[in-house]
């Protein structure tokens, strides 16, 4: 288990231990419910076929099985953009007391953005970061993105890893909380149909590189967003999100096949420890989404930008984002901490 060198935890809360048994309890029950999702889905109809005489409730169940992965294979709603579910992502009880047991928030936004949301017609890419272990934040901003940007409510669509979308149970919450499938031409659609995209740039590959207390976004080689900022004429609002780096001590095992894992398929699978050593409860770490002002930039020709202008942009892109950091990391509780890029 390490912890980054030199670095201290940045505003850790001290919930009460009923909170902190009501957080490993819920987080136990959702993750039990996913891998049994997953894993059922999987071995119950290979059971069903192997093994004569299983009993009417076995048939069942697999006719239901394969019943969802009929509607999952030719729905495809990952792909189209009607799977929103506002009321869950905002009032769902686990996800308003998760919000509540990290006192989750999005700080005052900029002026200029304020002003940017309001007109008519607006649209942004946002990016945010840290993936950190779970991007569980990803989940929770989700039900605040309406008091944040009212005007744009219900067009703010994120862009989510596509073998989430083949997961029972994740695929809902993946769904009903404003996903779709992050390919490049679900990406487009969503911006040419007027909408705004939300990505966390640097997905599998910084997910993997996690460390508890390092603020650190793998952002160098990750260059798609700023093609379609360009393809479209949308600017890039810069975001980071404080205390997601504090929530689990990760482990290094395994760590050489893991990375080819990432590399290969783009499949993370994390070693990590958060409440009293649990897997998937995290450390009560506050967490607050700070957002940076628009970035635009022009191409030459329309539509079609260039690498040195794709280059161009995504540099500046990167000095706005240590600025975001620097500008809010005291107030944070990060002071001490620098942002590896």
């Amino acid at each position: 288990l390490e912890l980054a060198e030199g670095k201290n935890m940045a505003k850790m809360l001290n919930p009460s231990f009923g909170k902190k048994l009501a957080a490993i309890s819920l987080c136990t029950f959702v993750y039990s419910l996913f891998v049994v999702a997953t894993f059922g889905s999987l071995l119950v109809p290979i059971y069903a076929l192997i093994t004569p005489n299983v009993g009417m409730p076995v048939y069942v169940l697999t006719a239901l099985i394969v019943l969802y992965a009929g509607t999952v294979a030719t729905s495809r709603t990952e792909l189209k953009l009607h799977g929103k579910w506002h009321w869950f992502a905002k009032h769902a009880p686990n996800l308003t007391f998760m919000r509540d047991f990290l006192e989750f928030e999005i700080a005052e936004l900029p002026l200029k953005l304020k002003q940017a949301e309001k007109k008519e017609g607006a649209q942004f890419i946002f990016t945010i970061g840290p993936h950190g272990v779970d991007s569980l934040f990803r989940v929770l901003i989700e039900g605040l993105l309406d008091e944040a940007f009212p005007t744009m409510h219900g067009r703010i669509y994120t862009l989510a890893a596509s073998v989430l979308f083949y997961l029972p149970l994740v695929r809902e919450l993946t769904l009903w909380t404003g996903c779709v499938d992050a390919r490049r031409s679900v990406a487009e659609k969503v911006l040419r149909t007027g909408n705004s995209v939300l990505v966390i740039p640097g997905g599998e590959a910084e997910q993997i590189r996690t460390l508890l207390g390092e603020e650190a976004l793998y952002l160098r080689d990750r260059k798609g967003f700023i093609r379609l900022a360009l393809k479209f004429g949308v600017p890039v609002v810069p975001s980071y999100c404080f205390g997601v780096v504090d929530t689990y001590r990760v482990s290094r095992v395994l760590y050489g096949p893991r990375q080819a894992l990432v590399k290969a398929l783009g499949v993370c699978i994390p070693i990590a420890f958060g409440l009293w050593g649990s897997t998937g409860c995290p450390l009560p770490a506050k967490h607050t989404v700070v957002f940076g002002e628009p970035l635009s930039w022009t191409c030459k020709v329309q539509g079609e930008p260039t690498r040195e202008e794709i280059d161009r942009a995504h540099a500046e892109y990167m000095v706005a984002v240590e600025s975001l950091f620097d500008k809010h990391k005291a107030a944070m509780g990060a002071g001490d901490r620098k942002l590896v890029l």
